[in-house]
């Protein structure tokens, strides 16, 4: 995914890119295409990319173990200052652009910020019932017969320990 910004006059530019997932090394949380639209904006001392992305992963649910596909999103900006020499920084998504340069390379970003967009917490839909404890029924599709006790208190040997003091 590489943006030759020689080739724009200054202003601002829409830029669209799909790359396959394997292309990216995505294959094993993704599959179809990386699709990212950037909106650069160009100007004598620098270029500021803003960037969205979607991109299709196939999860399991944490609640309820069922498969699905989900589509992921990520936001992210990219900035790039112009200088007559080359510079380390350790500001994030400020890089630098030295005078021999004339192309930017936004593939390792669109990889870590495609990583960074799957969730902690994967549900199947918000309200997923998950499975009873007990039998292992799925309770999004029936509710079983097993006994639940609402009244199941984990910290009731504590407590008695604590008043009994």
């Amino acid at each position: 995914m590489i943006i030759k910004y020689t080739n724009f006059s200054n202003g601002i530019h829409n830029i669209s890119f799909s790359e396959p997932v394997e292309k990216l090394d995505l294959e094993n949380l993704f599959f179809g295409n990386v699709d990212v639209e950037c909106r650069m904006d160009k100007s004598v001392h620098q270029i500021v990319i803003n960037c969205d992305l979607t991109v299709i992963s196939k999860a399991e649910c944490d609640r309820c173990s069922t498969g699905f596909e989900e589509k992921l999103g990520s936001h992210f900006q990219l900035s790039y200052l112009f200088t007559s020499k080359p510079e380390d920084s350790e500001e994030l998504n400020i890089k630098f652009l030295t005078p021999d340069e004339d192309k930017i390379d936004i593939g390792k970003d669109v990889i870590e910020y495609a990583k960074l967009s799957v969730p902690l917490k994967r549900l199947c839909k918000d309200n997923c019932k998950g499975l009873c404890p007990n039998c292992g029924t799925n309770l999004n599709e029936k509710q079983c017969d097993c006994r639940t006790d609402k009244n199941l208190d984990v910290w009731e040997p504590l407590k008695k320990i604590k008043f009994n003091n």
